[in-house]
């Protein structure tokens, strides 16, 4: 199939009214997730910090099962699907925020129960590690991001089982520095 141009593309879109150019958009934005993250960036800068107050009061109740839910084992999975969300903010001390404020929420329950969640839903602290493994590379490319987050992120990393503690310890201090050498 043939790919159009740029110029070909504006020039078939003159045709469309405005009601037909929105449904064209509007089917776009069903049938395609990437369509529906640019759009979401596009229309929701302006209301990032709202959308940022919902998410975490999302988590918050996730955070805190009512207690017929607490032996549900999709807690971490519907938290990750939650920062999942963040990742269509334009701002990325939003995205890296919300994300923080996840795992920070659940670092206890995954030191106190990951023996459980493991032989129950090994899926559920795949979705953890998934997200603090995102944070970690966040912390290698922006650190400055987590100016405000530096107290939240030492509790992660002496917390957050890994692979090489003292690495990580390592590497969260040379970035730290980092970080504050651009306050």
């Amino acid at each position: 199939m043939k790919k159009m141009k740029v110029g070909e593309l504006r020039t078939e879109l003159k045709q469309f009214d405005q009601n037909e150019l929105i449904e064209l958009i509007v089917g776009l934005y069903k049938q395609h997730a990437d369509v529906k993250v640019t759009l979401n960036r596009y229309f929701m800068e302006g209301f990032e910090d709202k959308e940022v107050d919902r998410l975490i009061g999302e988590l918050m109740k996730l955070q805190n099962p009512k207690v017929q839910d607490m032996f549900r084992f999709t807690r971490l999975r519907d938290g990750a699907a939650i920062v999942k969300e963040a990742n269509t903010f334009a701002n990325p001390f939003s995205r890296n925020y919300v994300r923080v404020f996840y795992l920070r929420c659940f670092v206890e329950y995954v030191e106190r129960q990951v023996d459980v969640i493991h032989s129950v839903s090994p899926g559920e602290l795949t979705a953890y590690f998934t997200e603090f493994e995102r944070m970690i590379k966040s912390l290698r490319t922006e650190p400055e991001l987590f100016l405000d987050l530096t107290k939240e992120v030492d509790y992660l990393i002496a917390h957050v089982p890994a692979e090489d503690p003292e690495g990580l310890k390592e590497f969260w201090e040379k970035k730290k520095r980092l970080i504050h050498q651009l306050k």
